[in-house]
């Protein structure tokens, strides 16, 4: 079994990952993008987000136990970095076989994709909690559909106003 710091920057990272990258194609491709633009966003995306967030992450956890000099906020900030880089990376696979944007500019990659993961998130965090899988998966259809309703105005507002 994994420790319990590293498992926390695991499922911060996936469920952070999945929801920032998804937000990001999704208002990017309301726009006019070319690949090398989505390609640096993603990129960008993976080393600035997994930098702040898992350093904040480690500084949370300092200041929340003053106390602890234990080695797990440094064990949560690099399983959280790691797994936020590689998440975000994750999205670009399609780019590996093609050329065309269009499996981002339909969303049907983007949206399958970070499904699959939350449905191995859901489940993992199910079966270690002994509750119902619908209870994490439900919630995560939500926030990505607001996520992508929300990105997707915000694109198409400010290509039209471009």
């Amino acid at each position: 079994m994994l420790n319990k710091d590293i498992i926390q920057g695991l499922f911060f990272g996936l469920n952070s990952g999945v929801i920032t990258t998804v937000g990001l194609i999704s208002g990017l491709m309301q726009t006019k993008i070319t690949r090398i633009i989505l390609i640096v966003s993603v990129i960008s995306l993976a080393i600035s987000d997994s930098a702040s967030e898992s350093y904040g992450l480690y500084l949370s956890k300092k200041a929340e136990h003053i106390d602890d000099i234990s080695s797990g906020p440094l064990y949560s900030m690099i399983s959280l970095a790691i797994t936020k880089f590689v998440i975000v990376v994750s999205f670009l696979i399609p780019l590996l076989f093609t050329k065309s944007l269009s499996v981002f500019k339909n969303m049907s990659w983007v949206i399958g994709w970070g499904l699959f993961l939350f449905v191995i998130l859901d489940y993992q965090l199910s079966q270690m909690r002994n509750e119902s899988f619908f209870n994490y998966f439900i919630p995560h259809i939500f926030v990505i559909g607001l996520v992508v309703i929300l990105t997707k105005y915000f694109g198409r507002m400010i290509e039209k106003y471009r």
